[in-house]
């Protein structure tokens, strides 16, 4: 009994070996590739926008180092599928009047194994830029989708990161 005691816990440390590497995991990835989200949404840019957050977002982190083609290890796709406008403040006189905006931003995304095109992760992140309704409208609205589309890109980058 002792004997196969020792031969078990001789082997066990090389059958855990062997039973962690098998499987793809997202911790072993050194480069990804952030593909081009779609843009689902009515608003022109935000998935360009969203994609080239995230790439910088990645770049800055330093985890993962960024890839252009097939060498690759792991994929980020995704899709912003949703912007919509949330009244924050109105005005005192006319509660139809708003003051102050909020753009709700959200994106579905998934990493995927560029080898094996297996799905490792899927996640959906939300957040919101806000503005205000004065002066130039169109020029606010811009800079509050610039300012959602990193918040989401800081968002899915730590969930690649620190998992």
């Amino acid at each position: 009994m002792n004997r196969i005691r020792n031969v078990f816990k001789l082997f066990l440390p090389v059958f855990c070996l062997l039973a962690g590497s098998c499987g793809y995991k997202l911790e072993l990835a050194q480069t990804v590739k952030v593909c081009l989200f779609a843009n689902n949404s009515l608003e022109p840019r935000a998935a360009t926008l969203v994609t080239g957050a995230l790439a910088d977002e990645l770049q800055r982190d330093g985890t993962y180092r960024l890839s252009s083609g097939a060498d690759a290890d792991i994929r980020v796709e995704g899709e912003v599928y949703s912007i919509t406008f949330d009244q924050l403040r109105s005005s005192r006189e006319d509660t139809y009047k708003s003051t102050e905006l909020g753009l709700r931003l959200s994106v579905k995304y998934r990493v995927v194994d560029a080898r094996t095109q297996e799905i490792l992760y899927a996640g959906s992140a939300e957040e919101v830029g806000q503005f205000f309704d004065q002066g130039n409208i169109q020029s606010a609205r811009t800079n509050a989708l610039s300012y959602a589309a990193r918040l989401v890109a800081t968002s899915i980058a730590e969930t690649l990161t620190n998992g």
